[in-house]
């Protein structure tokens, strides 16, 4: 009977430690894969984030790079999901899939596929440097009437947010 109650008053600290100690494991294995891409791609995780935030607030170099009359233009379009992919986290692959099945169904306006794309560039600059900008934030460098369409990209912001939690 009294190995039973000490057994039995140990269980809960055990069983704590255990997943502390699974806690910790799972932290560690997190990290680890963290660093090795920081380390493996610093330059590739730079370069799809510049181009991300380009498609964003340069419409010149979206005509030259995919635009329908720019040659390579598909080649350098599926590199770049295929590179977001390999080096985005789960949210941002996640916003991927959202931006990229919306632009195959072809019936998204376009303000909420620039969304999108302002998602996925915020998303990448916090996957890459740590740092958070909102969607919004990133909208107005560029967007000159940004603050006559405010309610309209706040509810597609929303929109937003409510896929990314199904």
């Amino acid at each position: 009977m009294t190995i039973l109650v000490i057994v039995v008053k140990g269980l809960p600290k055990h069983i704590s430690e255990i997943m502390m100690e699974n806690m910790k494991h799972k932290n560690a294995k997190e990290l680890q894969v963290e660093s090795y891409f920081k380390e493996l791609g610093g330059k590739q995780q730079l370069e799809i984030l510049s181009v991300w935030t380009n498609l964003l607030v340069d419409l010149e170099y979206i005509k030259k790079m995919y635009g329908i009359d720019s040659k390579g233009s598909v080649e350098r379009y599926n590199k770049l999901i295929h590179d977001t992919f390999i080096y985005g986290s789960d949210k941002t692959v996640k916003l991927l899939s959202l931006y990229t099945s919306s632009m195959y169904r072809g019936n998204t306006r376009q303000a909420k596929l620039v969304m999108y794309v302002a998602y996925i560039a915020s998303s990448l600059k916090e996957d890459f440097t740590g740092y958070s900008s909102s969607p919004q934030t990133l909208l107005q460098l560029k967007m000159t009437d940004y603050e006559q369409n405010k309610e309209e990209f706040i509810e597609m912001q929303k929109e937003i947010e409510h896929e990314l939690r199904e």
